[in-house]
């Protein structure tokens, strides 16, 4: 049997759920600014805001 192809995840786990999202024109560009002033992808930069919203409610 033919070895699997393509590119290997970066993490430890692959991600493979999808989800859809409506932004408007300002939203994201505010993903885009994010991810360039953190030199890191659009993906990575929203998750980095949701574990940052995760543990100040954590905090609570």
């Amino acid at each position: 049997m033919a070895q699997k192809m393509g590119r290997p995840p970066k993490a430890e786990t692959s991600r493979n759920k999808s989800l859809n999202l409506r932004l408007t024109e300002e939203e994201a560009k505010d993903i885009q600014y994010c991810a360039e002033k953190l030199e890191i992808s659009r993906t990575d930069a929203i998750m980095k805001g949701i574990r940052m919203v995760k543990a100040q409610l954590d905090e609570k």
